[in-house]
């Protein structure tokens, strides 16, 4: 009797404890972080008036040149493009596996599918947009060409171009998305004039899979536009998990979870 008692305790002790380890290495769902575009993630303010772009003391605006110049090539500008890239593309890859996640779990019940559910049992489509000129594209060339002054002349010749390079980190971001299953969507202020220019360009250096590309009417203001074709993204059944631009204009007006500003001390659009 002794040694079955023991027996018996010994069977109740491995069963709690059992259930206690199991409770402790159980991991609690992922969630998916809820829509915050504003304020955008961003490393380095810019706008209208001086840029921040490390210059310290007393800077006039001729002297603006030299200090973009320094900027760009002694690696800072690189380093910072990867940076807000690199943290939209963490927070893109944790986003759309715990939406995912939340859709299997919800048509999930006791590990089978419920019936007559498969329209909302279908993986969800994300998406990401970006942003062309200096997000996608760089335009330093030009914008260096001109000595920084005249932005407007200079974004005209970039886009009349078929060869600028690639924005790296953002290329980089963009062929994660797609070998994880996201679609990648471009709102650019380009006018249509350029369409075909952009498009070959976008493909020469490795955008080959956009699944659409959306360029600005001339009367149309910026924000409106760009958060607009956002909207109409989303219609289309598209949860847009980033937005990644290097303006405020492309981030304004919401229909993303997360916005990421590239810095851009070159030129401000409002």
């Amino acid at each position: 009797m002794r040694t079955l008692l023991r027996a018996l305790a010994l069977i109740a002790l491995g069963a709690i404890l059992a259930t206690a380890v199991g409770a402790v290495g159980k991991k609690k769902p992922l969630q998916p972080a809820k829509p915050q575009p504003s304020p955008p993630v961003s490393i380095r303010a810019t706008g209208v008036g001086v840029p921040q772009i490390g210059e310290q003391g007393t800077v006039g605006i001729s002297d603006l040149a030299s200090a973009l110049r320094s900027y760009h090539d002694g690696g800072s500008y690189e380093s910072d493009l990867q940076d807000v890239d690199s943290q939209a593309q963490s927070f893109m890859l944790r986003q759309a596996k715990a939406l995912r996640q939340q859709r299997k779990r919800k048509c999930s019940s006791n590990g089978k599918k419920k019936k007559g559910r498969a329209a909302a049992c279908a993986p969800p489509r994300l998406a990401i947009v970006l942003d062309i000129d200096d997000t996608s594209l760089s335009n330093y060339a030009q914008l260096d060409a001109n000595n920084f002054s005249n932005a407007t002349g200079a974004l005209i010749v970039a886009a009349t171009s078929t060869s600028q390079p690639a924005i790296t980190p953002t290329l980089d971001l963009y062929r994660q998305a797609r070998a994880a299953g996201i679609s990648v969507f471009a709102i650019t202020g380009r006018p249509t004039l350029v369409q075909s220019l952009t498009m070959q360009n976008l493909a020469n250096v490795g955008y080959t899979d956009l699944q659409g590309v959306f360029f600005k009417p001339s009367a149309d203001a910026t924000i409106p536009f760009k958060s607009g074709e956002r909207a109409a993204i989303e219609q289309q059944g598209y949860r847009i998990v980033a937005n990644v631009g290097d303006q405020e204009s492309d981030l304004a007006g919401g229909h993303a979870d997360r916005s990421f500003k590239l810095p851009n001390p070159f030129y401000f659009i409002s």
